[in-house]
């Protein structure tokens, strides 16, 4: 197609950013021709953010005690209401603390006392949804220690991002990491964990209006988030950044490929192919680019090489190493439906759920090409889910059902061993987006970063 030829060229432009140790910025700069002028992408203004509020996290402080964050935008605290009920339909007496206004919403946060180790409450957030509708949102909490040895997973609240809503980069890296040199654990010293770093970079889309993307660091050593230079390729969705090791040394991080949706184009989205990689000193595009087919892509990475497949599309799979050379490589053995990934032992983990069949688990082994069927996902299917992979366990959760409903009632996640072979159902906690029906409420995800360890039920 030649829209999707010019496009393409008008998008070789680009600067990524790169931070090491305190403020070293690497600007690289790709440049194509253009045979004609490219045609104008199709852009609607975003919508200005209705006001709103949220129950954003519970978390005990005490072994009577509990903190709650309300987070509200465009509204002040007197907009919303919050009650606290027993079982029983008692009230839970509390305390409103300090607000936090940060740039694009405000933090309350409030204390519930009177608690009992054990008991499960319910909370209830009423607020007027854009000045208009009336919403109450139920969240049920069941109150645990942290350092109780049956009180679940240690949380850790991290400093605030001051940022609300977008589309995130699927994969955060660690533009300072390192690779250890265990090959019997991939990429990582077992005593000190696998990709060390301290800075950990998230690329922001908050819009088709929006000029740049934004570039954000949190670092971990001082606790804080740093806004970076703009990343100057065309805003999109779905993109993507991950490093890899060449030689199990050298770390080499891309970015790039991603969609825009575009009116003029016959399938209604515009896929880039491209990415630029930044290496320790300088950096370059990446060439040829990727060659596989158009859709929302899915990637895991092993110590010097990523592999990619197709949400919803082909089950063909193509992988790119750390020198640009593609390779393509054995499909999954079933079509992709939803699939989320993660790595362990530079052994590649697919979680593919399909309409109608159980959701599945594959492994790949990159040195024989070939998959192996593991231990099914015991909970319900659900889109946007998330897998990551933590002291060679693999997880598997978040997400909303196929009917748009957020698992926000439930805390469980699905954890595979490194055998993968057997799977289990661990406790954790979370306000939102959590499946099955195991425990209820703690840290969630919005507009926060959180830390925590999982035990296991």
């Amino acid at each position: 197609m030649p829209y999707r030829k010019d496009r393409a060229h008008a998008d070789q432009i680009a600067v990524l950013t790169v931070v090491k140790n305190t403020y070293l910025i690497l600007l690289i700069l790709f440049a194509g021709c253009r045979t004609t002028e490219p045609v104008p992408v199709v852009v609607q203004p975003d919508p200005v953010t209705a006001s709103q509020a949220s129950l954003v996290s519970v978390q005990a402080t005490g072994a009577s005690s509990a903190e709650v964050i309300v987070k509200s935008i465009r509204m002040e605290p007197s907009g919303w209401r919050l009650t606290a009920q027993t079982g029983q339909g008692g009230v839970v007496p509390f305390t409103v603390g300090e607000t936090q206004t940060l740039r694009d919403f405000m933090l309350t946060s409030l204390r519930l006392s009177g608690l009992t180790v054990g008991q499960t409450y319910q909370l209830r957030l009423a607020f007027r949804f854009a000045d208009r509708d009336s919403i109450t949102a139920l969240r049920t909490y069941t109150h645990r220690l942290n350092n109780s040895p049956t009180g679940g997973p240690r949380w850790t609240r991290l400093a605030h991002a001051s940022f609300s809503g977008g589309d995130y980069t699927t994969c955060p890296v660690a533009v300072d990491g390192i690779c250890g040199s265990n090959p019997m654990n991939g990429c990582g010293n077992p005593t000190i964990g696998a990709y060390v770093g301290n800075q950990v970079q998230v690329v922001r889309y908050a819009g088709p209006t929006q000029p740049f993307m934004d570039v954000k660091i949190y670092n971990r050593q001082a606790d804080e988030w740093q806004l970076l230079s703009a990343d100057r390729r065309t805003p999109r969705h779905g993109f993507v950044q991950y490093n890899v090791f060449f030689q199990g040394v050298d770390r080499h991080q891309f970015s790039g490929l991603g969609y825009i949706i575009e009116e003029r184009s016959a399938s209604k989205y515009f896929f880039f192919r491209g990415m630029g990689a930044i290496f320790p000193v300088g950096g370059s595009p990446v060439n040829p680019s990727y060659g596989g087919e158009d859709g929302e892509l899915v990637f895991f990475t092993t110590t010097d090489e990523a592999y990619f497949l197709t949400q919803n599309g082909s089950p063909a799979m193509r992988s790119i190493d750390a020198v640009f050379t593609q390779t393509v490589r054995a499909p999954l053995p079933e079509p992709p439906g939803l699939m989320a990934t993660f790595s362990i032992r530079n052994i590649g983990y697919v979680v593919n759920q399909r309409p109608g069949q159980p959701t599945r688990l594959w492994a790949y082994n990159p040195a024989t090409d070939s998959w192996t069927k593991r231990a099914d996902f015991p909970g319900d299917a659900r889109q946007r889910g998330v897998g990551f992979a933590m002291a060679r366990q693999g997880y598997f959760g978040l997400g909303v059902t196929a009917e748009g409903r957020g698992c926000a009632t439930s805390g469980s996640m699905t954890l595979w061993p490194t055998a993968g072979s057997t799977s289990r159902t661990i406790r954790v906690r979370a306000i939102s987006l959590w499946p099955s029906s195991v425990h209820p409420t703690g840290p969630g995800l919005s507009g926060l970063m959180w830390a925590g360890a999982t035990k296991r039920s």
